[in-house]
């Protein structure tokens, strides 16, 4: 197997955070394995773009992680406070080539089911997610994927950052449940999105006592621009 990148490692690190930490229960882990076959970045960008049409920023190389999976379920409790989060990662290369994912109902407007059926799944919450997953959208002529949130009840929403800067932000919220929304237009002080908002202000309370190495102070501004 060829050398771990920084970036790999740094998502392994994530990983023993949360595994090494005695605050943090555990409930499942999948660490890889690494995918040989499709290669490094430029060989699994070169691959989308002759299966798919689709030529991606080289920028986005620096977050390329060759793991079929990475994932962790985890909850940690302190006090009067619960908290839990999830996250499942799949390779870029089988997101970006399994096009549509199966969320339209007869009920569901035709806008919006054209919508799904151009999302490509890549962070999955099938262990306590409440029905929720973030996708990838990209139109022809695009080179950085748009991110969308997907929420059982609430639909589906366009998130303020790149597929690259998805990946950084996980790295420190740890798949928090909700932490999506941060990067949204809602207002997080509807009834709607109350959990989430609670959810976030207790990963701002104790995520940097327990993880002290990250910068939590954009997502502190985020929180505040939400509630509002």
């Amino acid at each position: 197997m060829s050398p771990l990148s920084d970036y790999e490692k740094r998502y392994l690190a994530m990983l023993d955070e949360l595994s090494n930490s005695p605050e943090i229960q555990v409930y499942y882990e999948e660490r890889g394995p690494v995918e040989e076959q499709v290669g490094d970045a430029q060989e699994a960008f070169e691959l989308i773009a002759d299966e798919q049409g689709i030529f991606l920023d080289p920028l986005l190389h620096r977050t390329f992680l060759r793991f079929e999976e990475l994932s962790c379920h985890w909850g940690v409790e302190r006090g009067d406070v619960y908290l839990t989060g999830e996250f499942s990662l799949y390779h870029l290369a089988a997101a970006m080539l399994t096009v549509g994912v199966d969320l339209a109902t007869d009920d569901t407007p035709e806008e919006e089911s054209t919508l799904y059926s151009e999302l490509r799944l890549f962070d999955d919450h099938p262990r306590g997610g409440g029905d929720t997953m973030a996708a990838l959208r990209i139109h022809p002529g695009m080179t950085s994927p748009e991110v969308w949130y997907y929420h059982g009840t609430r639909g589906v929403f366009k998130l303020d950052l790149n597929y690259s800067e998805y990946l950084d932000a996980l790295l420190t919220t740890k798949g928090t449940y909700g932490w999506q929304y941060l990067f949204t237009d809602v207002s997080m002080r509807d009834v709607d999105f109350q959990g989430a908002a609670e959810n976030i202000q207790n990963m701002l309370k104790i995520f940097p006592e327990i993880f002290p190495d990250h910068d939590y102070e954009p997502f502190r501004v985020r929180l505040a621009e939400r509630l509002r």
